[in-house]
């Protein structure tokens, strides 16, 4: 850290030993040269002040055992100054109190919790500099009149009473925008953008006296700012008026907001995460471990820290990391690959693990290892390759083709069966509807797209049609087709499973069964008409001798042709048995 050259003299009053070693290594940190005197009283301060009277700066604590009035404690001290600056340093965190301590008079107030190194050095340096330009005013109006005009922080001259612009600087013109000339028919309530009652009392109850206070401010184009304004009286060309310095603090605000947001970032990223931050030394020991170890691993962080990341990691893979870990320095960030880590109750949790080398960033100096619990996607895994294997089986065991048909994305898949059945290899099979389509018996695709009308219209999960299928030497095999249809999670089909078997010699089984039935049918009707004839002639003349017997003169001629009938209709029936025998 660059530190300032030149001795710096600063009185401490403080009565708290540890605070004036933290105060002494801070101001230590920043100077080269640090006269530091310590008072621990009151009374020992107005000696010292009173014996040694060219401090730089002092540095007062509200809270001293010999006086209790921090007014009166602060308003003494300012009398025993000798123009030294008072940065008052303490752990009220009431800013109302802070500002009512600059309103008596000191140049700057420090919460003691917020104190650093740096800004300790700037809130010293800062007084310093504001007293001096203080003294220069009162000393000549001729030298205020340089500094006045010269200054690269806007001032300007108000009348005590009206606040009525009475002069104004350079960089007060730069800055807001306005004209000399203009700023000279305006008041400083011309510029205020928020608070006026507060201000107003301010500027009343510090009539006579010295005040800091921060303010909000428009330039001439509605620009808004933030200004840190510091007012003494001043008698300017006879005339009760107050000098003011404008800090134009618009920046550094927005920097600590920034620095707030991204502190709010911080804490949302690491510490209340889903991911697991941690920072490793070179050794793979944990020096840190964020919050939300907690929720992934069920441990507390601060019991990871200063162990082995090494014990918690499965032994089947720690070689695999081992392997990886080697490119460390040689790269920036690698992925380690997935990994089992032992969690807060003894099981096994997979982990996906990116790693960065900042050894080289001052702030972090280690390994950052963010980590992402993958145990629910490896179970997933695990269930899907289980599955895929278990398909894979089905498929080779059984001789059915299996289809996948992505709709959306109007994608075939198919077994390696679709060679078997139809002889398409994967490369010849096409992957579209259209293709599939197009294989289709032309005088079965009407029915066939009917019945798949049922899977969109009416939400049809079951579909099993017959039909004729073209192969890849041109002949067409009969298929059975059953599918599956899978929705989405807002019921739209989104995929169609399908088994289809191959039924050609069944199909012609049974198309030979009924055409043989047909015929049958056929032989049936035409004989029985032929049977008929001498049947009917046998009845007739059995019921004739039945009936006329004694009267009958011809009875050998009757029993004569129910022989020849009975002759003729014996081969009628050995005719009808022996073509259907042909037949079948």
């Amino acid at each position: 850290m660059r530190k300032n050259s030149g001795e710096l003299k600063v009185l401490v009053i403080e009565d708290n030993p540890g605070d004036f070693m933290l105060i002494e290594d801070y101001l230590s940190e920043e100077h080269n040269a640090l006269d530091l005197q310590r008072a621990d009283t009151f009374k020992s301060a107005k000696y010292i002040l009173q014996s040694t009277r060219n401090f730089d700066t002092i540095l007062l604590d509200l809270s001293l055992p010999d006086i209790k009035d921090a007014e009166i404690l602060v308003k003494e001290i300012l009398v025993l100054s000798n123009g030294a600056p008072v940065v008052v340093l303490t752990g009220y965190t009431n800013k109302d109190y802070g500002m009512k301590t600059l309103s008596w008079g000191v140049s700057d107030y420090l919460l003691k919790d917020e104190i650093n190194a740096s800004n300790l050095s700037k809130s010293i340096h800062y007084s310093m500099e504001r007293k001096k330009v203080q003294r220069q005013l009162y000393e000549s109006e001729e030298k205020y009149r340089t500094l006045f005009d010269s200054s690269p922080l806007p001032m300007w001259v108000l009348d005590r009473n009206s606040l009525e612009f009475l002069s104004v600087n350079q960089a007060a013109i730069e800055l807001y925008g306005y004209s000399q000339e203009e700023f000279l028919k305006m008041t400083v309530r011309d510029l205020w953008a928020e608070d006026e009652d507060r201000i107003e009392k301010i500027v009343e109850d510090n009539f006579h006296d010295f005040f800091n206070v921060k303010v909000k401010h428009y330039t001439k184009n509605g620009q808004s700012l933030f200004i840190d304004v510091q007012s003494n009286p001043i008698i300017f060309g006879g005339r009760e008026a107050r000098v003011t310095l404008a800090h134009n603090i618009t920046e550094r605000l927005k920097a600590e907001e920034k620095l707030r947001h991204s502190q709010q970032r911080f804490k949302a990223l690491v510490q209340d995460g889903s991911d697991l931050i941690s920072i490793l030394d070179e050794n793979f020991h944990y020096a840190y471990v964020s919050p939300s170890a907690r929720n992934i691993l069920g441990v507390n962080p601060e019991r990871l820290e200063g162990t082995d990341a090494f014990q918690f990691i499965h032994r089947d893979d720690r070689h695999l990391i081992e392997d990886q870990i080697e490119f460390i320095g040689k790269v920036k960030s690698l992925q380690l690959p997935s990994y089992r880590y032992k969690d807060g109750k003894g099981n096994w949790r997979w982990l996906e693990t990116i790693i960065s080398d900042l050894r080289d960033d001052p702030s972090v100096n280690g390994l950052v290892a963010t980590s992402r619990d993958i145990t629910s996607f490896k179970m997933q895994e695990k269930e899907l390759r289980e599955s895929l294997e278990r398909y894979d089986i089905v498929a080779k065991a059984t001789s059915d083709l299996i289809t996948d048909y992505n709709i959306e994305q109007d994608n075939f898949q198919f077994s390696n069966a679709i060679y078997d059945i139809f002889g398409y290899s994967q490369q010849e099979s096409g992957v579209s509807r259209d293709w599939w389509k197009e294989k289709i018996h032309s005088e079965d695709q009407f029915r066939v797209l009917e019945a798949t009308k049922g899977i969109y219209d009416r939400n049809q999960k079951l579909l099993k049609i017959e039909y004729r299928f073209k192969c890849a030497d041109g002949n067409y095999k009969y298929i059975l087709d059953r599918s599956y249809v899978i929705t989405d999670a807002a019921g739209k089909p989104s995929r169609i499973i399908g088994s289809v078997q191959d039924i050609t010699e069944r199909r012609k089984y049974i198309n030979a069964i009924e055409r043989s039935n047909e015929r049958l049918r056929e032989i049936a009707w035409t004989q029985s008409h032929v049977v008929r004839a001498p049947l009917a002639r046998i009845m007739g003349l059995i019921d004739l001798l039945k009936t006329q017997r004694n009267n009958l003169d011809n009875i050998d001629d009757i029993i004569d042709n129910i022989l020849n009938s009975s002759e003729e209709l014996d081969k009628v029936i050995r005719k009808i048995t022996n073509k259907t025998e042909e037949e079948l």
